[in-house]
């Protein structure tokens, strides 16, 4: 498939996959059911029957070079803290369009990781280059009028601050949730902890960069330190992103959005410049996907089984937790940047 002249248009084709060597984007055909259903926006979100063909990378840069440009929103988090469901939540309000965790996004993270190495495939320029060509598909939504809300990859916040850097007029949601409740969360699944080790890369490099701390080698790092160590890493890429953003960063506690979810929407919606009245809040907030597990809506949770989790990785996980509290306590006492962020969440006096 070649790009067509009206990619511009709308979300239609939707750039799944980039090789990068070749220089081909792979473009599928996406209904606005692919991106509302998608938690991620990767294989699992492929549909039996998906239709989708290589285009070159080069024709698509120059139709996204031509367009003008639209304000987008970005939510960036530390994993594991609802960004999920919120980013669903917003994509039920007016004027909102979501989307979640697209792979070339991803891509562009480690690239933006090796970019001063001497290994590296791109340096800065191009990399900022690909980020605005690929910005400029994900800003496109099915109704005029409407701004695309990103969900990025947790480890891709090391990308927050030089993307809003490029593109002055995005705005961004940071997300986290207390320290302790993050490490409780991730020791509670195997699954999550195999996923802090296979990104320990990105965020060491860019905790290190970002503080100049001398961190400990992965290999020797517990569970519950290299959740904190995960943990600090992208609360300092979200302080990163505030120091260059100002108020276009708006920061929000998980726990607090579920004691008030429609007071958060509200700030949010004003936020992403598209105020929400009470109807449509409400009407987003009793929609049942909301009730589901956000990464995998045929499966209820409720608030009560996430207290229930968290008990049970309490009781199981007591001293890997009290490591990680530790360890994150130890760097955040002699790393300002880091301790900056969690007093601006209000996790720290």
């Amino acid at each position: 498939m070649q790009a067509t002249p009206n990619l511009m248009d709308d979300p239609a084709l939707y750039p799944f996959q980039v090789n990068w060597e070749s220089d081909q984007v792979y473009l599928i055909d996406a209904d606005t059911a692919f991106y509302s259903d998608a938690a991620f926006l990767d294989q699992r979100a492929i549909r039996p029957g998906m239709q989708g063909n290589w285009a070159s990378l080069e024709e698509v840069r120059a139709q996204t070079g031509a367009a003008p440009a639209q304000p987008m929103g970005l939510i960036f988090h530390v994993g594991h803290c609802g960004s999920t469901l919120i980013s669903r939540a917003l994509g039920l309000l007016d004027g909102m369009f979501s989307l979640r965790e697209p792979l070339p996004l991803r891509d562009l993270a480690h690239f933006w990781t090796d970019r001063d190495t001497v290994w590296s495939r791109k340096n800065s320029a191009s990399i900022m280059e690909d980020m605005a060509l690929m910005r400029a598909l994900w800003s496109r939504t099915p109704k005029k009028g409407e701004t695309s809300v990103l969900k990025a990859t947790s480890f891709c916040s090391l990308l927050a601050a030089p993307w809003l850097t490029q593109f002055p007029k995005d705005r961004a949601m940071c997300l986290s949730m207390a320290p302790e409740i993050y490490i409780s969360t991730v020791l509670g699944a195997p699954a999550y902890i195999t996923d802090l080790a296979g990104g320990a890369k990105p965020r060491m490099a860019s905790l290190m960069e970002a503080t100049g701390a001398s961190l400990p080698p992965l290999h020797s790092m517990s569970a519950g330190e290299l959740a904190a160590m995960t943990y600090l890493a992208e609360m300092t890429n979200m302080q990163l992103a505030s120091e260059v953003a100002g108020d276009r960063v708006h920061r929000l506690d998980f726990d607090r959005y579920l004691k008030d979810p429609a007071a958060s929407l509200a700030a949010l919606a004003r936020h992403f410049d598209h105020p929400a009245d009470e109807q449509n809040i409400a009407n987003a907030l009793s929609n049942p996907v909301l009730g589901r597990y956000s990464k995998a809506t045929d499966y209820s949770f409720s608030a009560q089984d996430r207290r229930d989790r968290l008990a049970a990785s309490r009781a199981e996980n007591s001293e890997e937790i009290t490591k990680g509290m530790n360890w994150l306590v130890d760097f955040a006492r002699t790393h300002e940047l880091t301790a900056s962020e969690l007093r601006a969440f209000g996790y720290a006096n």
